[in-house]
């Protein structure tokens, strides 16, 4: 069975659907990099006030040098 050419009606439905549904992948795929981005931003802060509270100088009298002390 051999089929003939397309119609052009439902080769340009078709070309509609096909957009339509390419459309809707790229804008799921669009979102889902938004949401990564977004989770990587708030993880990444959180990390980095965790780092600052860690790493925070420690300024506290007892190891301070004494004004005329020498470090050693």
């Amino acid at each position: 069975m051999t089929e003939g050419p397309i119609p052009e009606a439902d080769m340009a439905a078709y070309k509609a659907a096909q957009k339509k549904r390419n459309l809707y992948i790229g804008g799921a795929l669009f979102a889902f990099v938004v949401l990564v981005f977004a989770l990587s931003i708030v993880r990444l802060s959180e990390g980095m006030k965790h780092y600052k509270a860690d790493h925070a100088p420690h300024t506290t009298m007892s190891n301070v040098p004494a004004s005329g002390a020498a470090a050693s």
